[in-house]
């Protein structure tokens, strides 16, 4: 399986929102994805019901940005696991840089939202990755590490055979990152598979995904040269046309892998 996806981030109106999904649900059905090629979109909380109705019999999973762990309570200006279900999400991103880094958010939050992810049916994505120091310090292995470690802490074995594992090193990420190589992320990703196999005693998680300045012209290299089962893209995915070069690439990828196979 070949894993294609987006975060729309804080874009996009309810209108706006509506209308991407109704344009990517009818180039989908004019061109159908083969069942290896599994597309993904996250956008904000008040579009995910507009864009679960556009979507309803396209084959593309619905997911949330973010949700907290409690089931129901006082968390002002936070929404649930049941919430966002409830509004059509099939997966929840926890963890990102960003959230990290302006909302607080800790290893322990992101390990008590992969329970609370699992406990309501949803599939947990979690986000990874080493500032630019970290990086620049050679630790960058044993940071990233550490996170997917506490991240799945809370989860048995078989639950972290639910989870996806966004690798998205925060150097890289943004109008201001810098695009990594190939080169740059295997290792890391290397790591952070046989971790995860580990935990998962031998199976690992459901797919590993890189993100981080992934775009149309290095996405291929991406996938064929890491351990990548697949992207998790930022702007470059922001309109239609966009994911659609994307699934594109993976479609060959996952066509690639399939000759590999035979």
């Amino acid at each position: 399986m070949v894993w294609i996806g987006t975060s729309w981030k804080m874009n996009k109106t309810i209108g706006e929102s509506r209308e991407y999904a109704r344009l990517l649900a009818e180039a989908l059905a004019r061109t159908p994805l083969p069942d290896e090629v599994r597309p993904f979109v996250l956008p904000a909380h008040t579009s995910l019901a507009a864009v679960r109705d556009q979507l309803a019999g396209a084959p593309v999973l619905l997911g949330a940005q973010n949700a907290h762990w409690a089931g129901e309570g006082a968390g002002t200006g936070e929404v649930s696991m049941r919430m966002v279900a409830d509004a059509g999400a099939r997966l929840v991103e926890m963890g990102h840089s960003e959230r990290r880094e302006q909302f607080g958010e800790t290893d322990e939050t992101v390990a008590r939202k992969a329970r609370a992810a699992v406990d309501h049916g949803l599939l947990p994505l979690i986000c990874v990755g080493e500032p630019g120091a970290v990086r620049g310090a050679g630790d960058a292995e044993r940071f990233v590490t550490a996170q997917v470690r506490a991240a799945l802490s809370l989860l048995r074995p078989d639950e972290i055979r639910q989870t996806l594992i966004a690798y998205e090193p925060v150097w890289a990420i943004g109008a201001g990152g810098t695009p990594a190589t190939p080169e740059q992320v295997a290792p890391v990703m290397g790591r952070i598979a046989e971790e995860a196999r580990r935990l998962g005693d031998g199976d690992g998680c459901l797919a590993l995904l890189y993100g981080g300045g992934v775009d149309a012209g290095n996405a291929a290299a991406l996938l064929r040269e890491t351990p990548a089962d697949g992207l998790f893209v930022g702007r470059a995915a922001w309109s239609v046309d966009g994911l659609l070069r994307l699934l594109a690439i993976g479609r060959r990828h996952a066509e690639s892998l399939a000759v590999e196979g035979a």
